[in-house]
């Protein structure tokens, strides 16, 4: 920073003229400079110091040892010559910069309208005029950006930022209202916080983009947060709050916790504009008591980075919905497979004492065959019937794999039921035990045909 210069050089110093018409120009200003040499003057003017004497003053300066600092507003249209400049002198850019003016150790030269230190010129060399002039240019030249980002942000095709800073709570509020109320096509927001979003559902906020998305067929992306303890106080869920298909909602993942560092809430509109809101008091309910400052955006390089901002916790929050999905999904196969397991435990179990009964009456009534064949009648039928109950179950057991598998075919014909139910009475009451028993009897009654279509030996 500048510092004043001493009283005694100060009392020292006289003016040499109090005209404001000169002959003097910016080329004996240079050419006078030994310690520092400060130029302040508008986007024409870097062109203007490389004319060919201005220029060679320049590099002499610079030869000699003298600081040179330049600042000037850099345009696309003068971007080439400040690289130039920046070879022998250090620039910086200042927006909308007005007015031309120039200091060496002595002396000020400054113009009071016009261009390029044509006309009108003003030249002063008492300490007084001087020492106020480099109080100024420092602190134009604090304020004023540095030529790498300046000429940087011109090379990329970058926007001159546009950034409005508001610390007014009313103001905020407005703003955040006039916003959702101005959207056209899209509305995106995250709230950060279970009380931040307790805050907009009671001050309005989520109904006003309901009616956006109903009403003006705006389409609203909301991202809320998930939050590990229930939301008490009569607070509604906010999914049941809108079925319009413009109305989508996220969740921020992992859950939100209580916590202090949390703060901020930022509303994307037509992806061109940008609000975003830092709370001072999460813990408070009303809005104006809540939020501390916010900054408004409308430039397009960060309206774009925001947007990928927004879009990537979207995605993110998609694919957590999926994940949860598939787990839940998951989960409920485990559980079917825990069933089934169980299931198939138990029918091995009855199978195993099915198929033991009959196998066990084969074999005895086999042993007593060989040792009595004088009753061979009656062994070989109680033979055939075990056998008979013994491929039945292992048929069933057969059936109830196919099915399991999904590899069972039906041989599907059209017969009539009745005959079938009738076959079935017939082979029953041929049964052995069936024979002998004088008051059992089978009747069946049908009075119509009724053709059926299925597989006639699974329907026997």
């Amino acid at each position: 920073m500048y510092r004043p210069m001493p009283s005694q050089y100060r009392e020292n110093t006289q003016a040499q003229t109090n005209n404001e018409q000169t002959d003097m120009t910016l080329n004996d200003i240079v050419c006078n400079a030994n310690k520092e040499l400060c130029i302040c003057g508008d986007f024409t003017l870097p062109d203007f110091i490389l004319t060919e004497r201005i220029r060679q003053a320049f590099q002499d300066a610079k030869a000699k040892g003298t600081k040179i600092r330049l600042i000037t507003e850099i345009t696309r249209d003068n971007l080439s010559s400040c690289k130039q400049i920046m070879k022998f002198a250090e620039v910086r850019h200042l927006e909308k910069l007005v007015g031309n003016f120039a200091i060496n150790d002595l002396e000020y030269f400054g113009q009071a309208q016009g261009n390029a230190f044509a006309s009108n010129l003003i030249y002063r060399n008492d300490g007084g005029m001087v020492e106020q002039q480099k109080y100024i240019f420092e602190n134009l030249w604090n304020n004023a950006d540095t030529q790498h980002d300046k000429m940087s942000s011109l090379e990329v095709g970058v926007d001159p930022e546009e950034i409005k800073v508001l610390s007014d709570p009313y103001e905020i509020r407005k703003t955040y209202l006039n916003l959702i109320n101005s959207a056209v096509s899209e509305i995106s927001l995250i709230i950060a916080t279970p009380n931040a979003l307790q805050r907009n559902y009671k001050g309005g906020i989520i109904s006003m983009l309901i009616e956006a998305s109903e009403k003006r067929n705006v389409n609203v992306n909301l991202v809320i947060p998930t939050y590990e303890i229930d939301m008490q106080n009569g607070f509604l869920d906010i999914k049941s709050l809108s079925k319009n298909l413009n109305f989508k909602i996220k969740s921020i993942v992992p859950p939100t916790r209580k916590t202090h560092l949390i703060k901020t809430t930022f509303l994307i509109v037509d992806k061109k504009s940008i609000l975003i809101i830092d709370v001072k008091d999460d813990t408070q309910e009303n809005f104006i008591e809540a939020v501390g400052y916010a900054t408004y955006h409308t430039s397009k390089s960060r309206t774009e980075s925001y947007n990928f901002i927004f879009d990537t916790i979207w995605r993110q929050a998609d694919l957590h919905e999926s994940l949860r999905e598939a787990n839940k999904n998951l989960l409920y196969s485990y559980q079917k497979l825990e069933e089934h397991d169980a299931m198939e435990k138990e029918f091995i179990n009855i199978a195993a004492h099915e198929l033991r009964t009959p196998s066990q009456s084969i074999i005895g009534y086999s042993e007593l065959l060989k040792n009595l064949p004088e009753r061979n009648k009656q062994y070989e039928e109680a033979i055939l019937r075990n056998a008979e109950r013994l491929f039945s179950l292992v048929t069933n057991m057969l059936n109830i794999a196919r099915i399991e598998s999904q590899t069972m075919k039906l041989n599907k014909t059209v017969f009539d039921l009745n005959v079938k139910i009738q076959n079935v009475i017939n082979d029953i009451s041929q049964q052995t035990e069936l024979k002998y028993l004088d008051k059992f009897k089978i009747e069946f009654f049908h009075i119509e045909k009724v053709d059926t279509i299925a597989d006639k030996e699974k329907i026997f």
